[in-house]
């Protein structure tokens, strides 16, 4: 199972706060951490006085007894929840070995696939052509239930470990200063709870090779002598039982951490029966804490917080994630219709600001017209009045015009005209050619009347036609009209 980028938890009060939940049959616990720098701030328990159905009752007691703070957790199951097996496989490649994990499945757990959920990751390879790996399995319906109760409180699960794990994690960050095993020795930590015990066996390296569960918590121990007496009997067992599974090596070293009220005298058996040094470390030693970290419920040390705070200060997901296919997709679509309803709220907002602003120009714009218009309505009758005076002024001008003035049309009438024409009419306007009207004693006269109006320069060119001559007119000769273009000066 490769690693999955992990965004580690979710804000609570600051922006580097992380909320993580371990959930077991009879206990819950909760932990609030600062990561930057790591400090725990709160660490909170809830147990059940004895064995139910309910598999989220003591998580439910515990939320109700105090806010969680925030909407994504991390969720670790107690080794109570999970069945977890060491398994050495003969091949390198991870596909054939989910394939053949996927084949033992059936005679690994007595539940059918479809009842249960199952992660691995690789521990490593300690003879060629074969793979050590870490198999969990536990039921679905113990996982979809705690899911399922958390939707109903509005949190969703970034993931979904195992407590083992969470136990590697811890001994990552505490095997540097306490470890004094060498070369092919093995540690034993040990992790008193309330209601059981997780053994787990590492190399000298760190690297988690078997590990045992104990259903002798706290409660037991305190209770009777005769747990006390089972409890030792099964940690003695414990080398025996390594052989048995191939674990190369002896126990060297011995950790006990988890609740450690009256841990002493176990601590001294477990010493005499080993032959090798065993320590007691509190399971929030390692770590840095706020004062009023330890919260009611905690307070009496009867819970064992070394798997939350293991997990949490490793920084990374778990290896081994349990949340259940549909609710990963589920979780992905979410997160996918969270980003779209974001888009869809800005480009809605993007809109808004831009009718916003095309509205803003439209009621300027219409105010502009509006005092252009008053304005216009104040200066037309000036603007129509001082039109008409350049009309005015344009005809005087044409009228004063050398060229074209009458005076000029008048003498070139008179020099070009002799005995044999007589002008009757002169017609003159403005940018209109002139008209002249008269009668000739013949059309060749009129004729040879337009030819010496055009030498007389002042006209480009002159047409003369006939006109009839009224009905019952007694006067002889030929009527005509000539049309005079004007030449204009360049």
């Amino acid at each position: 199972m490769s690693p999955r980028m992990w965004p580690f938890g979710q804000r609570t009060t600051s922006a580097t706060s992380t909320v993580t939940l371990e959930v077991a049959p009879r206990t819950a616990k909760l932990m609030a951490v600062t990561l930057a720098p790591f400090r725990i701030e709160r660490v909170q328990a809830s147990t059940l006085p004895e064995e139910t159905d309910d598999p989220v009752a003591a998580l439910r007691t515990l939320l109700e007894a105090s806010s969680l703070g925030a909407r994504q957790v991390g969720v670790l199951f107690g080794r109570e929840s999970f069945s977890l097996r060491t398994l050495e496989l003969p091949s390198v490649d991870p596909k054939e070995i989910a394939s053949m994990l996927e084949l033992q499945l059936g005679k690994l757990t007595p539940y059918p696939r479809s009842e249960i959920l199952y992660a691995w990751t690789l521990i490593g390879s300690f003879r060629d052509g074969y793979t050590s790996v870490l198999l969990a399995v536990a039921r679905k319906s113990l996982i979809q239930g705690v899911l399922q109760f958390l939707k109903t409180k509005g949190v969703t699960p970034l993931w979904v470990g195992v407590s083992t794990e969470g136990l590697e994690a811890w001994w990552a960050v505490t095997r540097a200063s306490v470890s004094t095993v060498s070369e092919g020795q093995l540690v034993a930590l040990i992790d008193v709870d309330a209601t059981s015990t997780d053994c787990a066996i590492f190399a000298a390296k760190g690297q988690l090779m078997f590990t045992h569960s104990i259903a002798i918590g706290a409660e037991q121990l305190s209770a009777s002598e005769e747990a006390k007496l089972r409890w030792v009997g099964e940690l003695v067992r414990l080398p025996r039982i390594l052989l048995h599974e191939e674990i190369k090596g002896q126990i060297g070293q011995g950790i006990v951490t988890g609740v450690l009220g009256g841990a002493e005298s176990v601590v001294d058996q477990l010493t005499h029966q080993w032959g090798v040094e065993v320590r007691a470390i509190g399971a929030l030693k390692p770590f840095a804490m706020a004062p009023t970290a330890v919260g009611k419920g905690a307070a009496s040390g009867r819970v064992s917080y070394a798997a939350l705070a293991g997990v949490v200060a490793a920084g990374h997901p778990p290896r081994i994630d349990l949340i259940p296919q549909e609710a990963r997709v589920s979780q992905v679509l979410h997160a996918r219709s969270k980003h779209l309803a974001r888009l869809a709220t800005s480009l809605g907002a993007i809109l808004m600001l831009a009718v916003l602003l095309y509205g803003e120009r439209i009621i300027l714009l219409r105010h502009y017209l509006a005092q252009i218009q008053q304005q216009l309505t104040v200066i037309e009758p000036t603007a129509h009045e001082v039109m008409r005076r350049q009309e005015a002024m344009g005809a005087v001008r044409q009228w004063l015009n050398p060229a074209e003035s009458a005076l000029e049309l008048f003498r070139s009438v008179a020099a070009a005209v002799n005995p044999d024409v007589a002008i009757t009419q002169v017609t003159m306007e403005v940018g209109k050619p002139a008209t002249i009207r008269g009668r000739a004693e013949t059309m060749a006269a009129a004729f040879a009347f337009a030819e010496r109006l055009k030498t007389q320069g002042r006209f480009s060119s002159v047409s003369a036609r006939p006109v009839l001559r009224p009905k019952g007119t007694s006067q002889s000769g030929a009527e005509f009209e000539m049309v005079c273009e004007w030449t204009h000066a360049s």
